[in-house]
Formats: C-alpha cells, structure tokens, sequence
C-alpha cells in the first residue's frame, strides 16, 4: 500500500504550499521518492 501525506489549513495564505515544497526538498535530499 501507498503511504501519503494530507497537508490542510484552516485558511488561505496559511503556509500550505512553503510546508509541502519544504517536505519534498527535505525528502528528496534523503533520497526518498
């Protein structure tokens, strides 16, 4: 089975987007897909 990530907010402009492209850097630089 797939594992996944919900990233969710409780409004707009709260950070989503800088959370989920820190996530994926950070889990690029280990080396993870």
């Amino acid at each position: 089975m797939t594992k996944g990530y919900f990233i969710t907010g409780t409004d707009t402009g709260v950070g989503k987007t800088l959370v989920a492209g820190g996530l994926a850097t950070l889990y690029k630089n280990k080396g993870l897909n």
